[in-house]
């Protein structure tokens, strides 16, 4: 049985888009992290002010103060990429306590209601994030996941801001083939994604790839010919 590779790409000028609400901070903490108390949380335009900057690291610093009923209380996010780089859509691990991080790790932190962490491991990854010609954040979709003094508990985050709904899928149905493998790659941001598949049709954002309006993607099946 012979190997049957199909590439294909795709220009994408004419994706639909829909304006998330402005910004939107979920938090999850396990029973046993000191910042979270083992509580979850919920933040959006309605319930909070919440303002993005950049920190003294070339880093983003999310806020989010005057609670619902709580409004002398706050909470921080500091993320910062290696070396003072601006922060880019990737994966940022091993990263330490902003902002006494190591030049070549990230930075994190993610503090408030009265309470921080001496030291910090942990990670986070960005999705999506875009700045206008000032270099001022006008999108962010990153997760993070912070761990207090080398401690099992985690916290955990998604913070949405300016964020795109993409209504439209970006993928491509096989036929004559029994499909093993698809790569899917935004050569304009540079993400890839590789998944073991089966079946005709795919999606390559199910599978996590972040798209906008005018990127180039590289769409590739590979499988078995029948």
């Amino acid at each position: 049985m012979n190997f049957t590779v199909i590439s294909i790409a795709v220009f994408l000028a004419s994706i639909s888009l829909g304006v998330l609400a402005e910004s939107q901070i979920e938090l999850e903490s396990e029973a046993g992290d000191y910042i979270g108390q083992g509580l979850s949380y919920l933040y959006d335009d309605d319930n909070a002010k919440i303002s993005y900057k950049r920190n003294y690291d070339n880093g983003i610093t999310v806020s989010i103060s005057n609670l619902a009923n709580e409004p002398y209380l706050s909470w921080t996010l500091n993320l910062a990429a290696p070396g003072d780089e601006e922060i880019k859509v990737g994966n940022y691990l091993l990263a330490e306590r902003f902002p006494f991080q190591g030049a070549d790790k990230p930075g994190l932190s993610f503090s408030g209601q009265g309470r921080g962490c001496n030291t910090v491991s942990g990670e986070f990854e960005v999705y999506q994030v875009s700045y206008d010609d000032d270099g001022d954040l006008t999108s962010l979709h990153a997760g993070f996941e912070q761990h207090c003094e080398g401690g099992d508990p985690s916290l955990k985050g998604i913070v949405s801001y300016n964020i795109a709904a993409e209504s439209d899928s970006i993928g491509v149905n096989v036929n004559g083939m029994a499909p093993n493998k698809l790569i899917c790659e935004n050569k304009t941001s540079g993400q890839k994604i590789t998944a073991t598949v089966d079946g005709l049709s795919h999606d390559c954002k199910q599978y996590g790839l972040q798209v906008n309006p005018g990127d180039d993607i590289f769409i590739k099946v590979r499988g078995i010919s029948n």
